[in-house]
């Protein structure tokens, strides 16, 4: 009985070191030169910046699916149909198909300025006056990704706030499908950092002031409004973009009075996304204001009270006020892919997805906008631990799939579109995204920080990282913070509004965001390093103890 026991725990021993063993074969995979290799291309003039649509990302996207296939990932994206020779065709052979490692899709690209008129109808049972509005004196337009005409009564709802420790929902019993919602930015007390309201608002840590504007928008269309009427009484409203200042294209690249050709001149979308998933949101000045609540003054000046009780509103339908709003918009459709593997795990019924948008902001005026932090860091990221994980030679627990994902810059599309569409097999129970994480940010002392954000309720993540940092000596500075639903400018936000645990790693804004010196040399590429070994680390933890919610 002895011996069996000792040849038991002789046998779980040598697995035990075996499995470490070739752990440690992927995380030796990681390093400087082999960083370097991939970055070197991905972030060289021949990729155009890689801007969505263009040939340079598609070269680039070429580049990572062809890695991939060197690793050993196995493709995950559309169908494709090989070419077949003359010769083939004339003898009567049949194409073949095989899975590729594109995920293809549509977007819809223009010009960002459209042609807006906007009008408030007074309508009674004898007569209608119709106040045309003046873009710009009157009122900015956002949110809308086509041409659209909406005509609809409106519905004025106050702040819009909902609070449960506020006790106010304005939303509440309330019919806004086919309605125009009219509120007021902000809340009762925002100026006044004493007031009891500002003192319950801030206190949740969950929302920032930011998130509670978001939700409103949301609330609104989840109800059916078809359109979000906006005046903001904290702050003067003036023309986005008046006329008349002289020199006022100004940056370090270049000062004049003329507006040179830009990526934000234009903007993209999904199509049809705006019926599904946007809100047009009208912002409008304070006389447009008073003119939709019939001048009532009074009834303004006391919601702008500190004290006021926001509580107490209650809805005010106004079935005589009509909105009339009209949007013209010059489109044309784009192709745009993903680039998609993965390793298949000993347990196929759970997923984790590993993600880095590869696009960039393109080429204008006679600068290519490398991007290497942005996000060449967070793509190399992703395929080095693709790498990694090959290099063990044994499978996960879990699939994992390799995510090199475009159309970040304008919306988060390319992640959009995939989760919009994931097979009905994959059962993804954790996304983590990789961007920018190989500068300084301009607030970093120590040259060392990552920002790590995950979903409230998974905190042993954070201790598993934390205990990695600390073992492997990373030295990194790691601000770690827990939110029910992490949201941002990045594609871990498209994962997490469909309700997927997410880990977001990044290292900060810097002063070459979006500019032409975001280029290699300003890297540190020690640091990024660090950071992929981390991940690599982390994630094999999180693989070993299929860490469920708390």
């Amino acid at each position: 009985m002895r011996y069996i026991t000792s040849l038991i725990l002789l046998l779980t021993s040598f697995c035990a070191a075996s499995a470490q063993k070739t752990k440690d074969a992927g995380l030796q995979s990681i390093t400087l030169e082999s960083v370097e290799a991939p970055l070197e291309f991905l972030a060289s003039d021949w990729t155009e910046g890689r801007e969505v649509g263009t040939k340079g990302a598609y070269m680039a996207a070429d580049y990572i699916a062809s890695l991939f296939k060197l690793y050993g990932i196995r493709p995950l994206g559309d169908m494709a149909v090989k070419k077949m020779s003359r010769e083939s065709r004339m003898a009567g052979g049949k194409p073949e198909s095989y899975r590729s490692y594109f995920q293809n899709f549509d977007l819809l690209t223009g010009p960002r300025k459209s042609e807006i008129s906007l009008s408030l109808i007074n309508r009674t049972a004898y007569s209608a006056k119709e106040l045309t509005l003046i873009k710009g004196a009157d009122f900015e337009l956002r949110g809308i990704s086509s041409s659209m005409e909406i005509e609809a009564p409106v519905v004025f709802l106050g702040y819009g706030l909902q609070s449960e420790a506020l006790k106010c929902d304005p939303f509440e019993k309330v019919n806004l499908e086919g309605k125009i919602v009219f509120l007021l930015s902000g809340f009762a007390g925002i100026d006044d950092q004493e007031s009891e309201n500002y003192r319950i608002l801030k206190s949740d840590s969950t929302r920032s002031f930011r998130q509670i504007e978001r939700d409103k928008v949301e609330n609104a269309r989840k109800a059916g409004a078809l359109a979000l009427v906006r005046y903001n009484p904290h702050r003067a409203f003036i023309a986005a973009n008046p006329s008349n200042l002289p020199m006022h294209h100004d940056n370090e690249y270049y000062e004049g009075d003329e507006k040179k050709d830009d990526f934000y001149l234009k903007e993209i979308f999904l199509p049809n996304w705006n019926k599904k998933e946007e809100l047009p949101v009208v912002e409008i000045s304070r006389s447009m204001a008073e003119s939709i609540l019939n001048k009532s003054d009074d009834l303004l000046s006391s919601m702008l009270d500190p004290g006021y009780q926001m509580s107490s509103f209650k809805s005010v339908n106004l079935p005589e006020t009509i909105f009339h709003l009209t949007a013209k918009k010059e489109q044309e459709v784009i192709r745009a892919r993903n680039v998609l593997g993965y390793i298949e795990g000993e347990n196929h019924d759970e997923v984790i997805v590993i993600g880095g948008h590869y696009d960039h902001v393109g080429k204008y005026n006679g600068f290519t906008f490398n991007g290497a932090d942005d996000n060449v860091s967070g793509t190399v990221g992703m395929l080095s631990l693709a790498r990694a994980f090959m290099q063990t030679g044994m499978k996960p627990a879990k699939t994992i799939v390799f995510a090199a994902w475009t159309g970040e810059e304008q919306g988060l599309w390319g992640s959009k579109y995939f989760v919009k569409n994931i097979p009905d097999d994959l059962n993804i129970i954790l996304n983590i995204n990789m961007d920018m994480i190989s500068r300084t940010s301009l607030k970093d002392s120590t040259g060392n920080y990552l920002s790590l954000r995950y979903t409230k309720g998974y905190e042993e993540y954070e201790q598993i990282f934390r205990t990695i940092n600390d073992v492997n000596k990373f030295n990194l500075d790691i601000d770690y913070r827990s939110e029910e639903q992490p949201r941002g400018g990045s594609d871990f936000t498209s994962f997490a509004m469909e309700g997927i645990p997410v880990i977001s790693l990044f290292t900060g804004l810097h002063k070459d965001y979006h500019m032409p010196n975001d280029e290699i040399e300003f890297m540190n590429l020690e640091k990024m390093v660090a950071i992929i070994k981390l991940t690599y680390n982390g994630l094999n933890e999180i693989l070993e103890k299929g860490l469920d919610k708390y």
